[in-house]
């Protein structure tokens, strides 16, 4: 008896300590939000994608195995698997609308591996409709030069009743406009041709949006498409970041950054916020397609780390390009 009693305490420490499945999903739980992949109603071919973000609350970095999910109706991606603290990564999940047809019911599996062992999962739905067929899925406007116009055309065909029409396109982005005009109509098949335009004025980087179909369908009168491109600018900075060496308060050295255009431009300024008076470039007041300037940094006494963003103003640019600059001021 005393041979039981003195393993009882043993066990029932083991019983404690040992983490429980709810425990385990709190803790993925506070680091995904998202409780429902929702694709809702959408059209065949068309371009199905969502993404999930994976943020680190904790203080320590968290490894993240694999994603996959449980369907060959949808499939999910993942860019990144190491995610520090406070940093975030996204899953994509796109469902498969050329194969599957009409309700599809998944998950998407996100597998952590450090410093947990756990499998989070995540349901994932969508009616895939098959009177309304998209070609090709999306508004793909490729990559388009900043300050350039861009169009993308997307055939829709719909089979169904002969009084089948769009009556709208809802559009939330300023930057794109939607012309849709009729191609035929014989019986209950109705072809149209979507013509979306990009603005001029969109901003550099990636766009990824939707616009919306709306139907006289009172079933399903929305059908959402999307729209995808990367405004690229016609004038980059190269490094985007430069690395000064280390210096003592009073020290100087110099770098270079090197601008280029496919057209002749003229540099204004180059400047930041926070250490304005540390920092002077030599400018070329000439037009030209490439620009070498020397920038002089004088090191002033705040010892530590540095990282200042630069903006660089060309002339007749209300937006300046930007670059940064990073170094450490010795004591």
């Amino acid at each position: 008896m005393r041979h039981l009693l003195s393993i009882l305490p043993a066990a029932s420490l083991f019983i404690l300590v040992a983490p429980s499945p709810a425990s385990a999903d709190q803790w993925s739980d506070a680091m995904i939000s998202t409780k429902l992949v929702d694709f809702e109603v959408i059209a065949t071919g068309s371009e199905a994608k969502k993404q999930i973000e994976v943020k680190n609350v904790y203080d320590q970095p968290v490894h993240i195995a694999s994603v996959g999910t449980t369907c060959g109706c949808s499939a999910a991606a993942l860019g990144q698997n190491t995610i520090g603290p406070g940093e975030s990564v996204f899953v994509e999940v796109q469902m498969n609308t050329s194969k599957f047809r009409q309700r599809k019911d998944s998950n998407l599996v996100i597998k952590f591996d450090s410093p947990r062992f756990v499998e989070h999962r995540i349901p994932i739905t969508a009616y895939i409709r098959t009177d309304v067929v998209f070609s090709p899925g999306l508004a793909q406007f490729g990559e388009v030069e900043l300050g350039r116009e861009g169009t993308a055309t997307v055939n829709i065909a719909y089979a169904g009743r002969t009084d089948w029409d769009i009556v709208d396109i809802r559009i939330s982005n300023p930057d794109l406009k939607a012309t849709l005009a009729p191609v035929s109509r014989q019986g209950g098949n109705v072809n149209y041709k979507l013509t979306v335009a990009l603005s001029p004025d969109a901003r550099q980087g990636r766009l990824r949006d939707l616009i919306t179909i709306v139907t006289n369908d009172r079933t399903n009168p929305y059908v959402p498409l999307m729209v995808e491109g990367v405004i690229v600018p016609d004038i980059v900075v190269t490094p985007p970041t430069i690395a000064v060496r280390p210096l003592a308060p009073g020290q100087s050295t110099q770098v270079r950054v090197i601008v280029k255009g496919k057209a002749p431009f003229q540099i204004e300024d180059i400047d930041c916020e926070g250490m304005s008076d540390c920092f002077k470039a030599t400018l070329d007041p000439v037009a030209k397609n490439l620009h070498v300037v020397p920038i002089e940094f004088s090191a002033p006494n705040r010892p530590g780390k540095f990282a200042e963003e630069m903006f660089v103003k060309i002339t007749g640019r209300p937006e300046p390009l930007r670059f940064q600059v990073t170094g450490v001021i010795n004591n």
